[in-house]
């Protein structure tokens, strides 16, 4: 009997420290749980206050200083919910719950967010978790290919090639291939509002497909979607084919001009220049912006230089025909042209540049609120772009097989030339305030960087 008793001591002993260390190991692994989750609500409450910012939504916010929102959410069934209207909270294993302070201050320009993911741990200290990130607008030309309302259209029985380079790390052709192209449609009233014949899309298809996305509702002929890791590039790869098409592509309400450009140029800064047909624009040397008024852009011979910053507010049409054509002579040399209410042609020697390395952020062609129903875009030169293109209520036609660097933009966009070739230049993605940078500098709200890949997630996609 008293072995009997002094062996079950024993095993009582081993039992109780047995017990002891499962408790203490249930409430470290608890806490470590937690603290994954405090991450992870935490990065919630940023997107909470990105989707608010984004969209003006602040119903669910209450103002606590001039230009700062606050408030508290407690993280439920269905999401976050305000924490004022007592909601159940979600029992995110082993009794923890976890609630999220998000506060937003300069809301109205360049918004700095911290959001604090605080976890109640059962018999144990809370976890708390915090981020703090600034936001700002993601930049305008930020996909390759964009049709605001439209769909995105190869010709049938084309071919061709779209892929992505890096101007900042020098010419396309001293650089492998890039795989981060983005050909987007935002059209949701029909299916395959991308549509491939031929073309290689090395990067992202993005667009609306009325369902789960399939090659046959997606691509006609043997167009491909492929990544840097597609063995055979030979068929889509349906990881990078998004059939929703969001996040959207930006759009930005510019100013009326030229009474004012962002509220910063005055009317008195420009020259009158009448039908531009021929001669030399800007100062040579000349690095800050010159401004010029012209009813009209008709060049159907020779060769109008560009030898310093340009703006260009034309009330007329445009257009590049014949043996005409715009040439950027200086590595000061920019152009951007806004089309007031009008159509452009640019054909025949188009828009290039004498230097080594073009960089498309240094020309733009781009309206304000032109959105007359008798009005397009089209492009058909045969010689290389390098440029941007931003006619978000009209639609775009590039009917030559021209190579484009940069990015074109547009309600719709239809390719009907046999072999488009189009380089995304990604130093698009990384605004900049360089004198001249037209891509970046007329337009307001530009914030951080995207990040220097993308990944597959279509959230991440967008960066900050």
């Amino acid at each position: 009997m008293l072995a009997a008793l002094c062996l079950a001591m024993v095993f009582a002993i081993c039992l109780t420290s047995y017990i002891a260390l499962c408790y203490t190991a249930l409430t470290v692994s608890t806490r470590n749980l937690a603290e994954s989750h405090a991450i992870e609500l935490a990065e919630a409450g940023v997107e909470l206050a990105l989707y608010s910012e984004s969209n003006s939504d602040w119903a669910s916010w209450y103002i606590s200083s001039g230009t700062a929102y606050s408030e508290s959410m407690t993280m439920t069934s269905s999401g976050l919910v305000l924490s004022s209207s007592g909601p159940t909270a979600l029992n995110l294993g082993n009794g923890v719950k976890g609630t999220v302070s998000v506060t937003i201050t300069n809301y109205l320009t360049n918004p700095s967010i911290t959001s604090t993911a605080t976890m109640t741990v059962p018999n144990s200290n809370t976890v708390i978790r915090k981020i703090t990130t600034t936001a700002g607008t993601s930049p305008l030309f930020m996909n390759t290919v964009a049709a605001i309302s439209g769909k995105v259209k190869f010709a049938a029985a084309s071919s061709g090639s779209i892929d992505s380079y890096d101007s900042r790390a020098g010419s396309y052709a001293s650089q492998s291939r890039g795989y981060q192209a983005v050909v987007l449609s935002q059209d949701m009233s029909s299916t395959r509002t991308v549509r491939l014949d031929t073309e290689a899309l090395y990067g992202y298809a993005v667009g609306y497909d009325g369902s789960a996305p399939t090659t046959t509702g997606w691509f006609m002929g043997t167009g491909k979607v492929v990544g840097p890791t597609d063995s055979t590039n030979t068929s889509p790869d349906m990881t990078r084919v998004i059939s929703d098409p969001d996040p959207y592509q930006p759009i930005f309400t510019i100013p009326t001009v030229p009474t004012d450009v962002n509220g910063t140029i005055p009317s008195s800064t420009y020259t009158t220049q009448y039908v531009l047909s021929k001669g030399s624009l800007g100062t040579l040397g000349l690095t800050t912006p010159q401004y010029y008024l012209a009813s009209g852009i008709n060049i159907t011979s020779g060769t109008v230089t560009v030898v310093s910053p340009v703006v260009i507010v034309l009330y007329g049409s445009m257009n590049i025909s014949g043996t005409g054509g715009i040439q950027l002579t200086t590595a000061n040399s920019a152009l951007t042209i806004f089309v007031e209410n009008s159509s452009a042609t640019i054909g025949a020697n188009g828009i290039t540049s004498t230097i080594a390395n073009p960089l498309p952020k240094r020309v733009s062609i781009l309206s304000t609120n032109n959105n007359s129903a008798f009005n397009s875009i089209t492009i058909s030169t045969t010689t290389s772009f390098f440029g941007t293109v931003y006619f978000p209520y009209l639609p775009i036609t590039i009917s030559s097989s021209a190579t484009i660097y940069g990015s074109i933009i547009g309600d719709s966009v239809t390719f009907t030339g046999s072999s488009p070739t189009i380089h995304y230049d990604l130093a698009l993605r990384y605004p900049d305030t360089t004198p001249g940078d037209f891509a970046f500098t007329l337009f307001s709200g530009f914030g951080s960087p995207l990040p220097p890949t993308l990944p597959g997630s279509l959230t991440e996609l967008v960066g900050p």
